[in-house]
């Protein structure tokens, strides 16, 4: 098969090989080609929960993080919380073409409870003071709730998100059952909808999953104590699930490899091995998801990419090799509505095209094995010619 991309568009797919003098421009060599016979080919993935600059602003490590996420093999992601100060304008860069990375899908801040998770003035007594930029969206009461919810669409978030649950990578020390009343999730939800806008729900126990789904939330994010009820629930509703299975050995390798720019309090490592002790095997709660007939996700989270993602789905999840790359291409294009840009190959839809070194649908360990990324027409990653920057797919050891 021949694709044929113009500007930021495939134009069209035809079989065989079509070789310049075939094509439509003013000269020959006006047609630039890209060999990849020997390559699987298929659409760039959806990165459906990720976190691009951090709370305290750091832009640079912001463009640090979109290269290595599109290095990745995501050509789109959903950003699930970051400083609306850097991600609206880096969202905005990245459209326009100054800087080249995926199309991003961004929440501006999450919204939490006063001490709840994402609330990083919890444990500082000046935090009325000089509270952090990440926290601008905490929210009690459904007053609250509704103006935060508002405040982040007119900043210009793509969709909302909730920290429907405690969790285990902040200061506080509250469980992760739910976090805000029916009342206040209602409130944002419904404000959500009603500003034609999706909501993603951190949401960890059951309770929680439950609260959120009754509410009326879009997706839930990680989900560890998924059971039959919500399950069903869920399946009812027609909400997606996030599992972000790769976080996982993230905090893991974080804690067995401690570093400064990513501190881990005691606290932070006590809730975890809890979590990891307590919550239901990983195999258990996503052969849940596949009898109730979820529509899975693919989200990195922190501290990997899409790709390692994609592989924890099959290895840990027990998903087929298909089973998850669809969960990061058609999956993702449907959650956050662009199935009519992205998400397959097809004439019209955005030349977002990636390639690996072998074939991940017999074996998903060839995801780390990227060959080749372009996000709407323009070369990210070609080793051949050199165009891009062949970093290898993740950082961390596997």
């Amino acid at each position: 098969m021949s694709i044929l991309v113009k500007d930021d568009t495939i134009t069209a797919i035809r079989d065989g090989y079509v070789g310049a003098e075939a094509i439509p421009a003013p000269k020959p060599e006006h047609v630039k080609m890209v060999e990849l016979q020997n390559q699987f080919v298929m659409a760039g993935m959806v990165d459906a929960h990720t976190h691009i600059v951090d709370p305290n602003l750091d832009f640079g490590m912001g463009l640090y993080n979109v290269g290595f996420m599109v290095r990745g093999g995501a050509t789109t992601v959903r950003d699930a919380g970051s400083v609306p100060e850097g991600i609206f304008p880096l969202r905005q860069a990245i459209a326009e073409g100054s800087i080249l990375g995926p199309r991003i899908l961004a929440s501006g801040s999450p919204l939490t409870i006063t001490g709840g998770h994402a609330d990083f003035r919890n444990g500082k007594l000046q935090a009325e003071l000089s509270p952090p930029l990440y926290s601008r969206a905490v929210c009690d009461g459904v007053d609250e709730c509704e103006k935060a919810t508002r405040k982040q669409v007119q900043f210009g978030a793509d969709q909302i998100k909730v920290m429907a649950s405690g969790g285990v990578s902040d200061d506080s020390d509250t469980g992760l059952g739910p976090a805000f009343s029916d009342a206040e999730l209602r409130a944002i939800v419904d404000s959500a909808h009603r500003l034609h806008r999706t909501v993603m729900a951190h949401a960890l126990s059951a309770e929680s999953i439950k609260a959120a789904v009754d509410a009326g939330v879009d997706s839930i994010e990680h989900g560890d104590f998924l059971n039959e009820e919500v399950a069903r629930l869920m399946a009812q509703h027609h909400v997606f699930f996030d599992p972000t299975l790769y976080v996982l050995v993230a905090i893991q390798n974080v804690i067995d490899h401690p570093t400064p720019s990513i501190p881990m309090t005691e606290k932070n490592i006590r809730k975890f091995h809890e979590l990891m002790k307590t919550a239901p095997p990983i195999a258990e709660r996503m052969a849940l998801a596949k009898r109730f007939g979820l529509t899975i996700l693919a989200g990195s989270d922190d501290g990997g990419t899409v790709t390692d993602e994609v592989v924890a789905l099959v290895e840990q999840g027990h998903l087929s090799p298909r089973e998850a790359l669809v969960a990061s291409t058609v999956n993702g294009a449907e959650a956050v509505h662009l199935s009519d840009q992205i998400g397959t190959l097809a004439p019209g839809k955005s030349a977002d095209v990636i390639a690996f070194d072998g074939n991940p649908l017999t074996n998903i360990e060839d995801c780390h094995k990227l060959h080749f990324v372009m996000a709407r027409g323009r070369i990210a990653v070609n080793p051949d010619t050199g165009e891009g920057d062949p970093t290898p797919a993740s950082s961390l050891p596997k």
